[in-house]
């Protein structure tokens, strides 16, 4: 029997996630969710949803932090869903969570970022080695060379992206893919954000039914550069109260094609390899450089 919709049917639960607060939680028609994997564009696309949603272009972290991870294993998620619903707005929920593991509703619009699963491995290595705590130094434990071949060849758990595996992703970008036909599912790539950010902050204030004006558009597309977000960030944190060593660091260099000259040709052909072992070519081709459109 082929299923008409969606249906949360397993939970996720890791270093950084527990997906149990679905069961609890009540979307709202119009509710924006907006689930990546790590380093995939996540804080970037919340910003700019957030600008659109208070139709504000402003370069304070204020306008985008009440778009809160819901399913966040470290925080108190109780306090998390309480200020979620406290909302008056449009709320953006974010979540690094499979789809299978998310509630689904056709009044809800679900947002799934990704980017060139290399340039993630190598964000993820930087951002792990940022952070003042260590409780994911386990995932870069080994020699570089051990490290990739772990990030290309452990499968997926019980943990989902927290696995932090080229499986976990394909795994994410599957169960939302499998979903493509819905109206209210949408996919962006960060190479397609930066390669014109203009016409992707149109693309998501068109999903979300708003029509604002081309002064306001012009703004959030100043607002959200990558120079701007960085700034941001260093401003708001200071690095004895944050959970990384150089908060600004958390935005990384914003550069794709980061494993030139860190990578052998051995190593980028056991990727190719593994990566076609999970998904088809078109896949392939669209999870790499994105451009295909919903």
């Amino acid at each position: 029997m082929t299923l008409e919709a969606p249906i949360r049917s397993r939970d996720y639960l890791g270093p950084c996630t527990d997906t149990r607060i679905w069961d609890r939680f009540k979307l709202r028609p119009g509710d924006v969710v907006l689930s990546t994997p790590p380093k995939s564009g996540t804080t970037w696309s919340q910003a700019i949803l957030m600008m659109l949603i208070h139709q504000q272009a402003i370069s304070d972290r204020a306008i985008w932090k009440d778009s809160k991870w819901l399913d966040c294993n470290f925080r108190d998620q109780n306090e998390l869903a309480s200020a979620l619903e406290a909302q008056d707005h449009r709320r953006c929920i974010k979540s690094h969570t499979p789809f299978d593991g998310i509630t689904y509703t056709p009044d809800a619009i679900y947002i799934a970022v990704y980017r060139h699963p290399v340039d993630v491995y190598f964000s993820l290595e930087r951002h792990v080695a940022n952070m003042n705590s260590d409780f994911l130094d386990f995932h870069f434990a080994e020699s570089p060379a051990e490290n990739f071949s772990r990030y290309l060849d452990n499968s997926v758990t019980d943990m989902g992206t927290d696995d932090l595996t080229l499986a976990s992703l394909c795994h994410h970008y599957q169960s939302f893919r499998n979903w493509a036909h819905l109206p209210n599912i949408h996919f962006f790539h960060y190479s397609d954000m930066k390669r014109d950010r203009r016409r992707e902050v149109l693309r998501f204030a068109a999903i979300m039914g708003l029509d604002p004006s081309d002064a306001l558009i012009d703004a959030i597309v100043e607002a959200s550069s990558f120079g701007q977000m960085k700034d941001v960030v260093r401003m708001a944190n200071r690095p004895t109260e944050s959970v990384f060593a150089n908060p600004a660091g958390f935005f990384d260099a914003g550069t794709n094609q980061k494993w030139l000259g860190r990578l052998s040709q051995e190593q980028l052909l056991a990727y190719r390899e593994r990566l076609s072992d999970m998904i088809g070519r078109k896949d392939q081709r669209w999870l790499e450089d994105g451009s295909t459109k919903d």
